[in-house]
C-alpha cells in the first residue's frame, strides 16, 4: 500500500480530540466551532468526524 498524497491527508477524517490538538485548543471548545457551524464537520453515529481540510478552512476564515 502506497503511502497517501496530501488531498488523501486533507480528506482523512479527524476525531474531535485530534481535531483539537490540530488548533491546538480544548475539546470544549472545539465541540463550540463544530455546533456553531464554524467548523464543517460530519456526525458518524454518535461522533463528530472533521477533515484537516475543514479546519484549514476555517483557519484561513479567522485570518480575514
Amino acid at each position: 500500500m502506497s503511502p497517501l498524497t496530501e488531498n488523501e491527508k486533507a480528506q482523512r477524517p479527524l476525531d474531535v480530540l485530534e481535531a483539537a490538538e490540530f488548533l491546538k485548543i480544548g475539546r470544549s471548545t472545539m465541540f463550540k466551532l463544530i455546533t456553531s457551524g464554524e467548523v464543517k464537520a460530519k456526525k458518524v453515529g454518535r461522533q463528530w468526524r472533521v477533515t484537516i481540510e475543514a479546519l484549514n478552512e476555517y483557519l484561513n476564515k479567522s485570518d480575514n
